[in-house]
């Protein structure tokens, strides 16, 4: 029944099972964010069903680390077709343009950009290197059962890129899924996009399932009438084949993921956007950007249990990612393949008792990328990693209310050597009603600057790229904490309030300086002090009575960057970063979800833009600025028919694109965005299901 959580318990006990194996099992299933219904099939009773109200956004009072999951309910707030789009109620990400052309979204975690937070996919790592740019539209919401977002260090077990954080995507299971699922999606911008889950249990230990999405966008989206495309025409399939298989008798789970992609985005400007309008094309021709995208994915992860001692087990993940990407942007061109292996072997085991468990494993990272950037002259920019490491992390948790997780690990990555991540995850329940977290730790990446700057490429500006292959990796600190209180209310009723901050500092960043000239673009390591970013959030979140439920939230972001040219050193703010934003969401669900109503309304604050003519340049803030949207569903047992609109009072960035008259001249600027690029937009589909969950 949809917005119903059917939690279906399927325990089978046979003879011969090892000694261990369930707690072997779930403890890889804790480390894997592996639902627990995945893990519980070793021992056999009658079915059980739990059917209860789920909020669209969770805050764990089990994690060692602030975790926000935004459920199968909050992904149904709003249109939702992918990645992108599934943050607007969120507290902690936001999301927004990195251009006006391409279309391309870029997270932002902490205030600061999403490449410093790592993405996960059932905790393998995801989205790195070239798809990162257009990535966040690969993953359609209709495959996803949640998203974890967890601030601060996290887990070494997944490697040392996490400076910000966390987000953990978990897709469907075919193992517990409808047979047949269908989601139909439309707007009044002709906008099309299918997704279709489908699962079947082909043997007794073996499932399978097929993901597959497809959109189609045709129309001539010129709202604000500067003959280019507020979002680009595109084309893209994508197909997901999942495996699952588990055997009790031998201790053995194990998925298997094979991925293929395809997109073809057209954008900028077009013969049909300029009839559109009535003008002609002009002499020098039209600024277009066309971006082609293919991708191939495989992964694995394989628990089993080893050995006679209970909860000991073996995990091993491993992924291979192979993408290529060519993009024009008027006279520029990015064109790269990217070859990515990834293996990770662990150990998990405990001493003397479960109070004090511990991983320890070994992991490879293999990066290999064939790049060039084409504007004045063709320059090619290949480079490999290989990074060998080694981790361990130790959780006690024998003295009441009191959590604490300890890691460590130790890589070397052949281009700049020796990385040493410590990180230190505290909780202390303080209480009935009290949640006390703190975290420090360490974090490092290896930066990509042309895939993650691509949106700079809708721009006249000259890049300066002498220096990219003498950039350093990225080092940072990242120190925060936590307090959540329990509000006991009414009827047996709790409210929700968390207090969050979290302070990044920059051993080394590089620095994208868009500021010392106003037609080029310069990359330097920022070296010493000066680059930070500070986050308060404040939100609360209840059920205020049945069926109503209400989350708020408020988050003051401080970020500064500090330029240099030469021995000429100034801090400031960084630019197109909000100060701050204000959220809150009202939902409301009649008996059995049959009506449901959403409403969220947001306020984002001003963001210091660009100087134009230097560092000294007056500081000029863009206007703070509302976005509102609303969705009503009818649900019922088979269909669900949805109508929303988002942005609804049509807010949009004024001229997004400087000098749009003339693209080809020498202060054409459509990388310079903070806000809404296209107006208010009516959307409406189906959800179809088909079938019993497995």
């Amino acid at each position: 029944m949809s917005g119903l959580f059917n939690y279906r318990i399927m325990l089978k006990m046979k003879s011969g099972i090892k000694a261990g194996l369930l707690a072997g099992t779930v403890y890889i299933a804790s480390a894997w964010n592996v639902r627990a219904q995945d893990t519980l099939r070793n021992v056999r009773m009658e079915e059980v069903v739990v059917s209860f109200h789920r909020q669209g956004t969770l805050l764990s009072s089990l994690s060692s680390s602030k975790t926000e999951t935004i459920t199968q309910t909050g992904l149904k707030k709003m249109a939702c077709c992918n990645l992108s789009e599934s943050f607007e109620n969120s507290a902690s990400a936001t999301v927004g343009f990195t251009d006006a052309v391409s279309g391309a979204k870029q997270i932002q975690l902490l205030g600061l950009s999403g490449i410093y937070s790592q993405t996960l996919a059932e905790n393998v790592p995801a989205l790195r290197g070239l798809v990162s740019t257009y990535g966040l539209s690969y993953i359609p919401a209709s495959w996803l059962e949640s998203i974890q977002i967890s601030k601060g260090t996290s887990s070494v077990v997944n490697g040392y890129e996490s400076v910000t954080g966390q987000m953990n995507l978990e897709f469907k299971k075919p193992n517990n899924t409808e047979p047949l699922f269908i989601n139909l999606y439309t707007d009044d911008d002709r906008h099309y996009e299918g997704n279709i889950t489908a699962a079947a249990q082909v043997a007794p230990n073996l499932w399978t399932g097929l993901l597959l999405s497809g959109m189609l966008g045709t129309g001539v989206h010129d709202e604000n009438g500067d003959n280019f495309l507020d979002m680009p025409n595109v084309k893209y399939v994508n197909a997901y084949n999942r495996w699952f298989y588990l055997n009790d008798e031998k201790g053995i789970q194990s998925r298997t993921g094979v991925r293929f992609l395809y997109e073809d985005r057209i954008a900028g400007q077009t013969v049909d956007c300029h009839k559109k309008h009535g003008v002609e094309i002009p002499p020098y021709g039209l600024f277009e950007s066309n971006i082609l995208n293919k991708n191939v994915t495989a992964d694995n992860k394989t628990g089993i249990a080893v050995g006679d001692k209970e909860g000991q087990s073996l995990g091993i993940i491993s992924s291979f990612t192979h993408h290529g990407q060519n993009s024009t942007f008027g006279n520029k061109a990015f064109n790269g393949t990217q070859n990515s292996c990834y293996l990770n072997v662990l150990f998990s085991s405990f001493i003397n008792n479960t109070a004090h468990r511990y991983v320890a494993g070994a992991s490879f990272v293999y990066d290999d990328y064939e790049t060039d950037f084409i504007h004045t002259e063709f320059t090619p920019l290949n480079r490999t990693e290989a990074v060998p490491g080694v981790f361990a992390e130790y959780a006690n948790t024998q003295f009441s209310g009191l959590t604490v997780v300890a890691g460590l690990r130790t890589d070397y990555n052949s281009r700049f050597g020796w990385l040493v991540t410590p990180r230190l995850n505290v909780k202390y329940d303080a209480g009935e009603f009290i949640i006390v977290r703190a975290s420090a730790g360490r974090g490092f990446r290896s930066p990509n600057i042309l895939a993650e700057n691509a949106g700079l490429m809708a721009s006249s500006r000259t890049f300066n790229i002498s220096t990219v292959n003498d950039l350093d990796i990225e080092r940072a600190w990242n120190f925060g904490g936590n307090i959540a209180f329990n509000i006991p209310l009414w009827n047996g009723r709790q409210a929700r309030f968390s207090l969050d901050y979290y302070h990044t500092n920059f051993q080394n960043q590089i620095v994208v300086d868009t500021e010392r000239h106003r037609n080029a673009v310069f990359f330097y390591n920022s070296g010493g002090t000066g680059n930070y970013a500070n986050a308060w959030q404040a939100d609360l979140s209840a059920a205020l009575f049945k069926g109503f439920d209400l989350f708020a939230a408020f988050r003051y972001n401080n970020n500064r960057i500090t330029y240099a040219d030469g021995a000429q050193r100034v801090e400031t703010d960084k630019p197109l970063v909000s100060g701050y934003r204000g959220l809150i969401n009202l939902s409301y669900a009649t008996p059995l979800r049959r009506w449901v109503f959403d409403a969220t309304a947001q306020f984002n604050g001003p963001a210091r833009l660009p100087g134009l003519n230097g560092y000294d340049s007056e500081k000029i803030y863009s206007p703070a600025f509302p976005l509102c949207f609303a969705q009503v569903a009818h649900n019922s047992k088979r269909l669900d028919v949805y109508l929303g609109a988002e942005n609804i009072f049509g807010y949009t960035q004024k001229d997004p694109i400087r000098e749009w008259t003339d693209p080809f001249s020498r202060d054409f600027d459509a990388s310079m965005v903070w806000g809404p690029i296209s107006g208010a937009r009516i959307y409406g589909g189906i959800r179809v299901r088909i079938g019993k969950l497995y």
